[in-house]
Formats: C-alpha cells, sequence, structure tokens
C-alpha cells in the first residue's frame, strides 16, 4: 500500500474555518489511530512467526550434520529446515521490533519499514516454499507405504496433498499478513492523504481475497475430513481412530471433526466474500467468525493433538495455535474495513477511509 492508500483527507481540511479546523484535527487523530493500530497488528503476527521460527528451529536441531554425505534421497537436506528456521526468526525478529518500536514508543521511520519489507518479501517466500511445498513434497514422493488410516500409498498421497493446500491457505494469512500490515504501517507513516472513492473498491478487494483464502483453505480441509471418514471403518469409526492420523496441520484422531471444521471455513469465507457488498450482514459474519476460529482451534491444536494417546506432539499445538488465530483473524478484519470504508466516503468525502 502507497503512502496515497493512507486514511484522511489534506491536513488543512477546511481552510482557517473554526470547523475545518476541528476537521483537521479529526483527521489527524484517527490516521495517528490507525497508523498505530497497523503497527500493533505487524506486531502480533511477528510474535507468532518468531513463536513458529524458534520451534521450527529448534526442531531443525541446528547441532547436527548440515551436510550428511550419506543422506538419503528421500530425506529433505537438513540445511534447507535449518535455514528456512533461521531466516522465519530473523523476519519475525524483524517485524517485532519495527511493530513495537511504532504502536508502543511511537518511533517512525519510513526508510527502516520499507528495508523491514524488502527483506520480508525475500525471506519469507523462501521460509513458505521449504516449509509449504518442498517438505510436504518430499513427503508426497517418496512415500513407500500407506498412512494411517489408508489402505493404498494413493490414498495416502491424495491426503497430504489435501494437507499441502490446507498449509497454503493458513500460511498465506500468517506471512503475507504481515507483509499487508507491514504496508498498511508504510502508509500510514506518510503525511495523510485525500481520501478517494476508489479506496472502498481496494478494502472490499482485500477483504474478499482472505474471504477466498479461507474458502479454499476449508475445501481442502473438509477433502482431508472426508477422506478419513471414508477409511475410518475398522479403525475406530468415525468418531474416534485408534491412533493418529499425520499430515500438518491435519494431526489427531476425529476425522468428523476435521471435517467440520473444513466447512465451517468454507461457510464463513463464503459470508465473508458477501459481507464485503452487503453492509447487513456485517454483525451476523462477526459472529460466524467467532465460532469458526474457535471450531479451527480446538481441530488444529487442543482437541485433535491433545487427544492423541499417549500423547500429541507438543510443538504442533505451539505454532498451529498462532496460525489459527490469524486465518480467522484476518478476513474479518479486511471485511471490516471494507465497509467502514464504504461507510465513511458514502457519509462523507472529508472523512477519513480505513484501507
Amino acid at each position: 500500500m502507497s503512502s496515497m492508500e493512507s486514511d484522511g483527507a489534506r491536513a488543512d481540511g477546511g481552510g482557517g474555518h473554526p470547523d475545518g479546523k476541528r476537521r483537521a484535527c479529526g483527521y489527524q487523530s484517527d490516521h495517528l489511530y490507525k497508523r498505530q493500530e497497523a503497527a500493533a497488528l505487524l506486531a502480533l503476527w511477528s510474535a507468532l512467526l518468531l513463536t513458529e521460527g524458534t520451534v521450527r528451529f529448534i526442531q531443525a536441531g541446528p547441532s547436527r550434520e548440515l551436510f550428511p554425505a550419506d543422506r538419503p534421497v528421500d530425506v529433505v537436506p537438513p540445511a534447507l529446515p535449518f535455514l528456512a528456521a533461521l531466516v522465519e526468526c530473523v523476519f519475525g525478529l524483524t517485524g517485532l521490533l519495527v511493530g513495537v518500536a511504532a504502536a508502543f514508543f511511537d518511533s517512525h521511520s519510513r526508510p527502516v519499514t520499507v528495508a523491514f519489507l524488502v527483506t520480508q518479501t525475500i525471506l519469507s517466500w523462501f521460509a513458505f516454499v521449504i516449509f509449504v511445498l518442498l517438505v510436504p513434497a518430499y513427503r508426497v514422493r517418496y512415500l513407500a507405504d500407506p498412512l494411517f488410516p489408508f489402505d493404498t500409498v494413493g490414498q495416502s498421497r491424495a491426503f497430504l496433498l489435501a494437507a499441502i493446500l490446507t498449509s497454503v491457505a493458513l500460511y498465506l494469512a500468517l506471512q503475507s499478513g504481515q507483509f499487508a500490515f507491514g504496508m498498511r504501517l508504510l502508509g500510514y507513516q506518510a503525511p495523510p492523504a485525500r481520501a478517494s472513492s476508489g479506496q472502498a473498491s481496494k478494502a472490499a478487494a482485500r477483504g474478499v481475497f482472505w474471504n477466498v483464502t479461507m474458502v479454499c483453505g476449508g475445501l481442502a480441509t473438509t477433502v482431508a475430513g472426508l477422506l478419513l471418514l471414508v477409511n475410518a471403518a475398522g479403525r475406530g469409526g468415525a468418531g474416534r481412530l485408534d491412533a493418529a492420523f499425520s499430515a500438518t496441520p491435519h494431526v489427531g484422531v476425529f476425522p468428523v471433526l476435521t471435517t467440520a471444521t473444513g466447512l465451517l471455513m468454507v461457510v464463513t469465507g463464503l459470508v465473508g466474500v458477501a459481507t464485503c457488498a452487503a453492509r447487513k450482514l456485517l454483525h451476523p459474519f462477526l459472529a460466524l467468525s467467532v465460532a469458526n476460529f474457535l471450531l479451527m482451534y480446538l481441530n488444529f491444536t487442543i482437541a485433535q493433538v491433545g487427544a492423541i494417546r499417549p500423547t500429541g506432539p507438543p510443538e504442533v499445538g505451539a505454532y498451529q495455535s498462532g496460525v489459527v488465530v490469524v486465518a480467522a483473524l484476518i478476513g474479518p478484519y479486511y471485511t471490516y474495513r471494507a465497509q467502514l470504508a464504504r461507510h465513511e466516503v458514502r457519509t462523507s468525502g472529508m472523512n477519513t477511509v480505513a484501507v
């Protein structure tokens, strides 16, 4: 988002007239509020990224051999997950510093924000490709035996592919969300700019994008759940399986919960898309989003992973809880901003527009 996408009309907003001066003060305070909001959201996203990067870095085992001479062909080169986890810590930490400095200490520097965004773009894509695409792709390519609860390697690969698609949707919200709020902060670090009638459309487009992302993640999750349900007979049934299935982010023992979560994600995303155009749907959509978040949290963390016997992998709950928070939040946030932008343009062309 360029500086022209930041909120507000000109700071003079009405010349020397008292009403104009009051409006100008209102524009400035609203602009400052939204700037701090953008910084706080950048800090939140970055803190969750830093947490995930830390967990992945420890999992990567920095003390072990990164370039083993006898590495099997079906094993990802250990140096790649190690480097990806390291750079995730780097752009998580730098984003946290930029966001905290701006949100809590009112310390702003556009050159610093630009430098962060440039490095974040490069590093985040590297981490995304390694963790979301390459590592699971190795598992799909070299899978030799069926995964529980499937009978064939083909069914297992279909389940793994559904998990990859779910991960793409969830981690787009995490890593691209950090960039989006960094751009939002950059826009607010410029002086307030005059609102334009096209800003509401831009805000709505962002809301549509993130809600469509939720729909795609929900479809992939539903497919994963249905694959589990079809193969649940004789392995504990649809209620609870005898052992755990595992294809991150789908880790657990309850196929029905996976399927229900996917369906609710689809419904929530579709309602969100409609809400970007229909103002009256906003409050029902926000209520639905709360329910969607709670079910996603249960499915991807404590209910599924916590039910694994004797114990589930704690690192999965650690980083997937953060992913669920941002994935469930970013769509409703931009949908609300789209409605606010449309309302402000409709009520007064001089009002500050949030994008």
